[in-house]
């Protein structure tokens, strides 16, 4: 690709979701940029094809082809078959497209043809049955090799899908990696059970013949043809001299496929252990380069490099409908016109789509001033706006910093993501948390956090770098299918050492300026003007600075340590944690109830029993039943000639019992009193009188019992019956 000019917004960024330091291969610049959406609503790995240059772009999703531009993202022609598309290969002449078809129906493959330009078909066969997987152009590209029908692999001429050349060999399984060296000198096979296969370009001679793993997913020559290498799946890849003399491995864990540098000093490894990833290993040495951290699953990509071993752009297919376009830069358009802006981002009012530069675009803006006085699309939402948050404690300075991901972006983001874990679309945590250690991976360390360390200066403290992470604020876990409108806000988060002492006073904190975008930053993908600064901490009240604009340049905020009313003279709250009044509160607590308790159960020296008396129209008398007693055997009820107030009927006297007379007695005896005569006292007249001309029903009195033990002496209750008695 051409020189493109230079564009860095700010940023931020880091590592992996633990606040350790990050110890993972050097970034190398490249982030996720943006992607292609064919809008094909496809599920499952495609092809991908870039012409040399990369400006152009050839992908499959299901039985349709489609040419694309990598500059602006843009369908330029699409062709669709009767089949799904089962491999693809573009010439290294850039000018013929062969595509294979497979047909479900019948199990065959068809071979076309194309004219890359047009998408017209040059030729097509189905010579080769159901066996071409594999298709690869010789050097010239005059002619490409594909699986032989039944054995080894067949060479085709592109222009009439003649057949130039037959390699065949002891395969006992089909083929699954083919490759052809820079000069179309030797041919290489590798069939599943893992016998490899060398011959020469004619196929009439064998170079060597290896029985390897049978878990090989790759194979090639090195561009400079010193060399070939096979992949064994999760672990390293082997290498050979062409004489056959095998070299020092390379370990490569998770390996699934490989590619080679223009120089071949690199190998751009495809490595699937612990996420996505693709890492640079220098051959020579086996020493780790550069590693790019991807958060969505692919199967087919292509590199472009800017010089050999660094990579300017990549490719990839995906599990969606959109191929992914990692770069090491992002050029938003109106960028550099003239014009008023806001937010001073670079892009006149006219032309930018988020004048305020608070993540919204203008559209979707309604952040509105209730007077009318601003236009909803000048009034930053401070939701939303880039936030810088400082929190101090005793030794260590944490810096938050989050952004804001615009409509778009954050939509494609969450497509891919669905399926970087499985195939459910369910977004869970931890494809959101795969898709921050990504980003954070990305993201050069050193200068982010240098650039961070830098623009803060705090009175009498110098700051040493700690730790950098990232997380997702926003937006991701468990988000609808459907959602085209929420927006993901994430965060980078970095931690200084404090060396000094924190003096707070008015203007201790000063932000130098708004710290830039860094190489390998996601970050240049949000609004980055203005922004919102705070600083708060453990023993600190929070002073906040927002929005702050690009043009107000250096800013101070104070340090206030937070006031709390003391009222120790009053009352010395500790005493109340204190163990020994704790355990004297809880032994009263006890001590009370236990006292109730015993004084609710005590045992009682009386008990009262209530018993209805039988009661007779005839009878107007109470008599008591005095069973219950153990010292009263029989009451003897003589007529009562004294006089009583008429409020209370007379009362029968009682003979008391001698314990004598207990023993000789062994069933106690009642007696009831006689009915009243007409020579019944005034008491029983006045009584019979009142009832019959009130006419009431008689009422069943109670009389209380009180039964006494026989073995205690109760002398207050004698007195209390010779009393009785005497009356």
């Amino acid at each position: 690709m051409g020189k493109r000019s230079l564009l860095r917004w700010l940023v931020i960024g880091l590592a992996l979701l633990f606040f350790t330091p990050i110890t993972v291969a050097e970034s190398n610049s490249l982030f996720f940029e943006s992607t292609y959406d064919s809008e094909l609503n496809n599920q499952g790995f495609g092809t991908i094809e870039i012409n040399e240059n990369g400006t152009l772009g050839y992908a499959s999703f299901g039985k349709t082809l489609i040419q694309f531009s990598t500059i602006d993202k843009t369908t330029i022609q699409s062709k669709l078959f009767d089949h799904d598309i089962l491999a693809t290969a573009l010439s290294p002449d850039d000018t013929r497209l062969a595509v294979t078809i497979r047909d479900g129906g019948t199990g065959s493959d068809t071979i076309y043809v194309l004219d890359s330009g047009t998408f017209n078909i040059k030729i097509s066969s189905s010579a080769t049955g159901s066996n071409a997987a594999l298709l690869t152009w010789t050097d010239n590209g005059a002619s490409f090799v594909t699986n032989h029908p039944s054995d080894g692999l067949i060479k085709f001429n592109r222009e009439d899908l003649t057949t130039e050349a037959q390699y065949t060999g002891n395969f006992s399984d089909s083929i699954i990696c083919v490759d052809i060296s820079a000069s179309g000198g030797y041919i290489m096979g590798v069939d599943d059970s893992g016998r490899l296969t060398i011959w020469n370009s004619n196929g009439d001679y064998i170079h060597h013949e290896l029985i390897l793993d049978p878990s090989i997913n790759d194979c090639s020559f090195d561009p400079s043809e010193s060399m070939f290498a096979v992949s064994i799946n999760e672990n390293q890849i082997r290498k050979w001299t062409l004489s056959g003399s095998e070299l020092r491995p390379l370990d490569t864990p998770g390996i699934n496929s490989y590619k080679w540098s223009a120089d071949g000093q690199y190998v751009f490894a495809h490595r699937t252990n612990d996420g996505q990833f693709v890492t640079t290993y220098d051959s020579s040495d086996s020493s780790t380069v550069s590693e790019i951290a991807l958060f969505h699953q692919f199967s087919d990509f292509e590199l472009l490099e800017i010089s050999p071993g660094s990579i300017d752009v990549a490719i990839f297919n995906s599990m969606t409908d959109h191929i992914v376009i990692y770069d090491s830069e992002h050029i938003k358009q109106g960028i550099g016109e003239s014009g008023s802006d806001f937010d001073s981002d670079g892009i006149p009012n006219s032309i930018d789509e988020d004048d305020d530069g608070d993540g919204i675009e203008d559209i979707w803006d309604l952040n509105c001033d209730a007077s009318g006085s601003f236009s909803c699309a000048l009034l930053p939402d401070e939701t939303y706006m880039r936030s810088m948050d400082l929190n101090l404690n005793e030794t260590v300075l944490e810096v938050k910093e989050t952004f804001t991901l615009d409509k778009s972006y954050s939509s494609k983001i969450r497509d891919l993501s669905r399926y970087s874990l499985d195939s459910d679309v369910k977004l869970s945590s931890d494809e959101a948390i795969l898709f921050a250690s990504s980003y954070c991976a990305n993201i050069n360390h050193q200068n982010y956090t240098a650039s961070i360390r830098e623009g803060i200066m705090i009175d009498g403290v110098t700051l040493e770098f700690l730790s950098i992470s990232c997380s997702i604020a926003s937006g991701m876990e468990l988000t609808q299918v459907d959602d085209e409108r929420t927006h993901i806000r994430y965060s980078i988060t970095t931690k200084y050492n404090m060396s000094g002492e924190v003096i707070p006073g008015d203007g201790v904190v000063n932000i130098l300026y708004q710290p830039t975008s860094v190489d390998g930053s996601i970050t240049v993908l949000s609004e980055q003007h203005p922004m919102s600064v705070s600083v708060s901490g453990d023993v600190y009240d929070t002073d906040l600075f927002s929005p702050w604009f690009l043009q107000e340049q250096t800013i101070s905020l104070s340090l206030s340590e937070k006031t709390t009313t003391d009222d120790s003279n009053l009352v010395d709250g500790s005493i109340f944690s204190s163990w020994w009044f704790i355990s004297i509160i809880s032994i009263s607590l006890l001590s009370v109830g236990l006292v109730v308790y015993k004084f609710v159960n005590r045992p009682d020296s009386y008990s009262i029993e209530l018993e209805d008396e039988d009661y007779s129209d005839d009878e107007d008398d109470y008599g008591v039943e005095d069973t219950s007693f153990d010292e009263i055997e029989e009451v003897v009820e003589p007529e009562v000639t004294k006089k009583r107030p008429n409020t209370m009927p007379q009362r029968s006297a009682r003979k008391r019992t001698t314990k004598k007379e207990i023993t000789e007695t062994t069933t106690p005896t009642r007696k009831r009193r006689t009915r009243a005569t007409s020579t019944d006292t005034n008491v029983t007249t006045v009584k019979r009188r009142r009832l019959v001309e009130k006419e009431e029903p008689p009422k069943i009195r109670k009389r209380r019992a009180v039964k006494q033990s026989i073995d205690v002496e109760d002398e207050d209750m004698n007195d209390a019956l010779n009393r009785y008695e005497n009356n």
